[in-house]
């Protein structure tokens, strides 16, 4: 299996691209709450119209987030997409609300793993 990274810098915030029809994609790389990372997809028209979200993750180290973003940036090239390298990413914002979701969700739902003999033993 081959790895293909693109050669875009892993400690820019975001990776933006775009294509013809003027559809828009940011990927952001943020950090959970504890040391884990997500990965943040936003989707659009340029002009903002329609915008989705997409969460993945998590990923145990920001590498590995950085490589699923580079893997999913390079099946999007081969799709006619661009990396719009002199953008400025619109929706960090957005994708700071996504995260804090994600970080809401955990916490609400954190197992209780603490050992009980009575769990076990009548």
């Amino acid at each position: 299996m081959h790895l293909g990274y693109l050669a875009f810098s892993a400690s820019e915030e975001a990776l933006m691209l775009r294509n013809s029809h003027a559809f828009r994609i940011e990927m952001f790389v943020l950090r959970n709450d504890d040391s884990s990372y997500s990965l943040v997809a936003l989707s659009a028209r340029a002009s903002g119209a329609g915008l989705r979200a997409k969460v993945q993750g998590p990923y145990q180290t920001r590498a590995l987030a950085v490589a699923a973003r580079s893997a999913i940036a390079n099946e999007l090239i081969a799709r006619r997409f661009e990396v719009d390298a002199d953008g400025h990413p619109f929706w960090r914002v957005r994708a700071q609300r996504e995260i804090r979701e994600v970080r809401n969700k955990r916490q609400e739902n954190i197992p209780d793993c603490r050992f009980d003999p009575n769990d076990v033993y009548w």
